[in-house]
């Protein structure tokens, strides 16, 4: 069996793009655009194992024998096109806005159920902004856990 699934390396200053709107949300609870009350309702909770951790999970529950496991990244803007040499030619601005959108795509209409539809024209481009801020200080990166296994 073949399993690929995102997962996170050993570090523990995660940064993930579910994890990023939480903290614009809140800063909009702190500029009185979201109600506090609503914030604490709301739980996204996503854990990423760590590859250490799927091996212990794997040999506990005793099923399967892991012949193989591989970590590898990709950043969280990938889709866009990079130049021969693998560099972006892009802008920081052109991929935090390439992010935030395939991010608004998949937790658009998690936020409106929970927040209003008023809110995602205010929370979209704060989010843009935040991630252009992180673009110039790290690079942003999707872990992913491979693994073959063979049952026992």
């Amino acid at each position: 069996m073949v399993l690929r699934f995102v997962g996170r390396d050993e570090t523990f200053d995660i940064i993930t793009p579910w994890g990023l709107i939480g903290l614009v949300l809140i800063d909009m609870v702190s500029e009185s655009l979201i109600e506090e009350a609503k914030l604490e309702c709301v739980n996204m909770p996503r854990y990423g194992l760590t590859a250490k951790k799927v091996k212990q999970l794997i040999g506990a529950e005793g099923s399967f024998t892991l012949e193989k496991l591989e970590t590898f990244k990709s950043r969280w803007d990938d889709g866009l096109k990079e130049n021969g040499n693998g560099d972006f030619v892009l802008d920081t601005n052109v991929r935090a806005k390439f992010i935030a959108k395939y991010v608004r795509a998949t937790t658009e209409p998690f936020m409106t159920a929970r927040f209003g539809e008023g809110i995602i024209d205010e929370l979209f481009p704060k989010y843009r902004n935040k991630v252009a801020e992180l673009l110039e200080e790290v690079i942003l990166e999707h872990a992913y856990l491979v693994m073959f296994m063979t049952k026992k």
